[in-house]
């Protein structure tokens, strides 16, 4: 995980080693959580007492520079986290490893001996990223449209604020610097305004950007439409595709897909029969067969 480090050092007290050793420095990038107790981003000296029953207090200290537990303080205690030893197979030399990793935290352990002390260490990171970004923003990634548009991207899909996004990615689209209205982003903006409610908006902001649009985004822009429960919409968009670019692969296969969802199968395979004419390559050639069988019987093939 980027917002920690960790020395390979530990005290002696641990295996009960009887020469100095300088102490470990445990270092977080930005505030984080131990075993759910908050600590501020900065370094901190690292010590362990382990007890006989194997409970374990790990000790992050504010004195990070002196050796050994020789010099540890009580009163240096920045936090106290408690946690339980395991027993695992043996291991030679001193080791810090992640353990296990997800998406907002890792859990760290010492492994020495046969003895694991594991304790869990977490991060805000959305608010993370998000503080990232609003600086790369003043800078000069912010001066690339790309970067609007993964950080409106980002706040779509993380939980972030709407409006902001909003704002980011109409920047993108018709801001300063290097803007341009692209398929890609305008996709960005209707699906910010889905999730604001703003249905109305969000399909005209896709009609707008429709003419410039390859034949296969608007086949993936009428799949999620029908993925939505837009059937309507999705016929609309299919049959301008078929208009748009006459005879070419998908096109009768959308509008395969549009006809199956409002429940017309025998249009659907009429069209399925059309797409078998021009498939790019057999494994397309044998989802078509497939689902014009499945059209044949009545079935849906969305």
């Amino acid at each position: 995980m980027d917002s920690l480090t960790l020395d390979l050092e530990h005290q002696k007290q641990l295996l009960g080693v009887q020469v100095p050793m300088k102490i470990p420095t445990i270092t977080f990038s930005d505030d984080a959580t131990v075993e759910g107790k908050a600590i501020k981003a900065g370094s901190y000296g690292l010590q362990m007492i382990v007890r006989d029953n194997g409970n374990v207090t790990v000790i992050f200290s504010s004195n990070s520079t002196s050796w050994g537990s020789y010099f540890y303080k009580p009163s240096e205690d920045v936090l106290q986290v408690d946690v339980t030893s395991k027993e695992i197979p043996h291991v030679e030399l001193l080791t810090y490893n992640f353990v296990s990793v997800d998406a907002n935290s890792a859990t760290l352990a010492l492994q020495w001996g046969k003895k694991e002390i594991p304790f869990k260490v977490g991060f805000d990171v959305t608010n993370i990223v998000f503080t990232d970004i609003r600086n790369k923003m003043q800078d000069q990634p912010g001066f690339q449209r790309q970067t609007w548009e993964q950080a409106a991207n980002y706040a779509l899909n993380n939980g972030g604020n709407l409006d902001e996004a909003l704002t980011w990615i109409n920047s993108a689209i018709s801001g300063q610097f290097f803007s341009k209205r692209t398929f890609a982003n305008s996709q960005i903006k209707a699906a910010i305004l889905m999730k604001q409610n703003k249905k109305t908006e969000a399909l005209a902001a896709m009609d707008e950007v429709l003419p410039t649009a390859t034949v296969f985004e608007i086949h993936q822009y009428g799949r999620q439409l029908i993925g939505q429960g837009m059937n309507d919409k999705a016929m609309e968009v299919f049959e301008y595709n078929t208009k748009k670019n006459k005879g070419t692969w998908p096109v009768h296969y959308g509008l395969a897909r549009a006809y199956s969802a409002k429940g017309d199968h025998k249009s659907a395979a009429k069209h399925l029969k059309k797409a078998l004419a021009n498939p790019p390559n057999e494994a397309s050639k044998g989802r078509v067969q497939a689902n014009l069988d499945k059209a044949n019987k009545g079935e849906s093939i969305n």
